[in-house]
């Protein structure tokens, strides 16, 4: 069914399906010669109705002898709460799988006086699952129902449909997959093809009205494939001819699914489109109010909730812990966003908040006296390059291609990450990863990144720590312990949590005391998590680390308040001089590139069809100026001590594109020139004049502008050559334009 025809002109995507309804008022014969029923016997103690197939005398006999049946057949029982399910065998022997029978619990006399009128729930999930069934929404077949009353008082009551063996539902197979394989794109697979399974039951005419994960059931087909959809507990639902957007709110907004992907999975129900707004504000105004009822119904119905918990008996494996979904977005190099900003709010402490308020305030003074001490002193002293500006590389099936690239680099620092959620075959391949690059002469760092498990299950990160380090010691120099730790989708809800995931390093570092810690890793320019979370562990880290994306601003030159990418590094320089004179190290950065779409860092991972791209993506010549300037900025300052480059190959925030094989951008030949001159030069002064910044090393000098300037090319450079080391044709007295992208004047 559809919509109403003014929300068709304005909606295209939701266009009638051609699928046949069948409506509660129909004439009983109706749907007996459309499916194939026929009303019970009257020799047999129940009324109702029965598939053809199943209506001659044996069958008559096992329905006579099933009440005492099901009491004497207890290991049949499937599910238990208020009704019963039971997996029964086939007596005529006609559906290999046997029977699904759902026994209803006996009603009120009240409820049984209006079941007499409208249907008991019985008739009605059977009616709907005929519907459903004949229109190819649903893949149980259904069999028949079968009642016995007592005068007005409906006594027993069932619904019988074929077994769907193999079947899982929404809750289970996504509980699957976060403990077997958490991968944000089969997630996003899994709730595509619900989208598409609930979308056409809805365009038959049928909503729900209780659409939770465990009552759509399915079966998987391969580990990322789905199909044989089946709905059931069908009996609160209805029958329309007109569907509209209320309705589909109302049923929809019973579904659990974490917000973020919600939201997508609300696109992809509406076929990769924007969501009505009419949908939009019955959604939420639904959700609310089925949100109150949840929260309140162990107060409304304590008796029964306790019944329940003390004698339920369930499939499904229920709704996943909503703290303890995590999933990886390989696409983007990253864990998936799972929760808007409201739930994720909702689930932090707010004794947090205090805790960095007051570690930060008791700190302040001390640290800002070290900022003002730093200060003056930028770009003041001579900063030998060497080892200073290195660049990350992910282990997976490009790294051999990456591994021949390389080569061109020869002598840089390579930062490696070994991720938990990768298990033992990733620590394999990190370690052959890391031999082949330190047998090419590559100093090699370590990074140790967590998963939600290692907070769920501690024991896990405990062996994978030991166990990395234990393999790995001796072939790295420097270790960042944990990720991104202020960012819950990388597994930490609280200060708590993050502590914890640190208990062992004390022991760890007495066992590997050649090895330099890093540690604890802030993402982005959120400092105020460094005071409460050092003044605990300040002892167990050598360094301290820092994600440092300054490309909400721009240009690093840019300023957030006060501070650009230089007072950043200063006031990172002087937060690691409060507690012990420890180095400021940037562990990552990097800025998104336009038209990567899933693949960008910031866009997620999914797109709509009208997807309208962040304006922070820059080209990719930006791209490769932006990475020269921020090393030129961060390290001839003094006060960085490193930089790790995010990374080498990726679509989203690569140097490389890496989808389709691996393809050079300007920033390859930006990163090659750069550490051919510079990263083996040492630096000597900085100096601005008309406009034009210069950067001077013993060996070569830099120059770029931030508005497009002109100078004078000096008389002590034998060659000058763009960013990608390309000559330019411009000699000693000669005028060059200067842009954003920094030209070299070689020695």
């Amino acid at each position: 069914m559809s919509l109403p025809a003014a929300k068709l002109q304005s909606h295209s995507y939701l266009e009638p399906r051609q699928l046949k309804l069948y409506l509660p008022g129909e004439e009983a014969q109706a749907n007996h010669s459309l499916f194939g029923f026929e009303k019970l016997d009257r020799q047999t103690r129940f009324s109702g109705e029965l598939s053809k197939r199943l209506c001659i005398p044996e069958f008559n006999q096992w329905l006579e002898s099933l009440t005492a049946d099901l009491e004497n057949h207890s290991d049949a029982l499937i599910y238990r709460v208020r009704n019963r399910i039971y997996r029964l065998d086939d007596p005529l022997k006609l559906y290999p799988n046997g029977f699904c029978l759902k026994a209803f619990k006996t009603p009120s006399a009240l409820r049984s006086i209006h079941y007499r009128s409208y249907g008991s729930k019985a008739a009605r999930a059977h009616r709907y699952a005929a519907h459903l069934f004949e229109n190819q929404v649903s893949n149980a077949e259904p069999l028949g129902y079968f009642e016995r009353w007592q005068g007005h008082q409906l006594a027993e009551s069932y619904l019988l449909t074929s077994f769907v063996s193999g079947s899982t539902d929404l809750f289970s197979e996504t509980n699957r997959l976060l403990a077997e394989n958490p991968d944000s794109t089969t997630y996003l697979n899994l709730l595509q093809f619900a989208a598409n399974s609930i979308r056409r039951m809805h365009d038959s005419g049928y909503i729900h009205y209780d659409l939770g994960g465990q009552n759509f059931l399915f079966q998987r087909t391969a580990a990322d494939g789905w199909d044989q959809p089946t709905f059931i507990d069908l009996n609160r639902g209805r029958l329309l001819d007109n569907v509209t957007l209320r309705h589909r709110a109302r049923d929809l907004a019973k579904l659990e699914i974490p917000s973020h992907y919600l939201t997508i999975f609300y696109h992809m129900y509406f076929e990769n489109h924007d969501l009505p707004r009419e949908f939009k504000r019955w959604e939420k105004w639904y959700r609310s109010r089925i949100s109150f009822h949840n929260r309140t119904r162990k107060y409304r119905h304590p008796i029964r909730e306790y019944r329940a918990s003390r004698t339920q008996k369930v499939v499904s494996t229920g709704k996943p812990a909503e703290r303890d979904f995590w999933l990886w977005d390989e696409k983007s190099g990253q864990p998936a966003v799972v929760f808007n900003s409201k739930d994720r709010h909702r689930f932090r402490r707010s004794a947090d908040w205090l805790n960095v308020a007051w570690s930060s305030l008791s700190n302040a003074r001390t640290i800002r006296n070290h900022y003002r001490q730093l200060s003056p002193t930028v770009f003041s002293q001579p900063v030998d390059m060497r080892q200073r500006f290195g660049m990350a590389i992910e282990v997976n099936e490009d790294f051999p291609e990456q591994l021949k690239l390389v080569s061109q680099l020869p002598g840089m620092p390579l930062l490696v990450r070994c991720y938990l959620h990768k298990g033992a075959a990733g620590l394999n391949a990190c370690e052959a990863a890391i031999k082949q690059l330190r047998e090419r002469g590559h100093e090699v760092s370590l990074g140790l990144v967590q998963s939600r498990q290692a907070i769920v299950k501690p024991e896990t990160w405990r062996e994978f720590t030991n166990d990395t380090l234990s393999r790995l010691h001796d072939k790295v120099r420097f270790v960042e312990f944990g990720h991104a730790v202020n960012r819950v989708k990388w597994g930490h809800w609280n200060l708590k949590e993050t502590l914890a995931s640190f208990d062992d390093l004390a022991e760890i570092r007495n066992k590997y005391p050649h090895l330099t810690f890093l540690g604890p890793a802030v993402n982005d320019f959120e400092y105020f998590y460094y005071p409460p979370l050092l003044n605990k562990m300040s002892s167990l880290v050598d360094g301290i680390s820092c994600h440092l994306y300054v490309d909400r601003r721009g240009q690093p030159e840019n300023f957030q308040g006060k501070f650009s990418l230089l007072e950043k590094c200063t006031l990172g320089r002087a937060i690691g001089a409060n507690w012990g004179d420890k180095r400021f190290y940037i562990t990552e950065t990097n800025w998104p590139i336009q038209g990567t779409k899933e693949y960008s860092p910031i866009a997620g991972a999914y797109t709509k069809v009208n997807y309208r791209e962040s304006p922070l993506h820059v080209s990719l010549d930006d791209y490769a100026s932006f990475m020269v300037r921020f090393g030129l900025i961060s390290l001839c300052s003094g006060m960085s001590e490193r930089v790790w480059w995010w990374r080498l190959a990726a679509r989203g925030y690569g140097v490389l594109d890496d989808v389709g094989g691996l393809q050079l951008r300007p920033a390859w030949s930006a990163l090659v020139h750069f550490h051919n001159t510079v990263g083996s030069d040492r630096f000597l002064q900085r100096e601005e004049h008309d406009q034009v910044i210069w950067y001077h090393f013993e060996r070569c000098s830099l120059a770029y502008s931030l508005t497009p300037a002109t100078t004078t090319v000096p008389d002590c450079y034998r060659q000058v050559t763009d960013i990608g080391g390309n000559p330019l044709s411009a000699q000693a007295g000669a005028t060059i334009q200067v842009t954003g992208s920094p030209v070299y004047f070689l020695r």
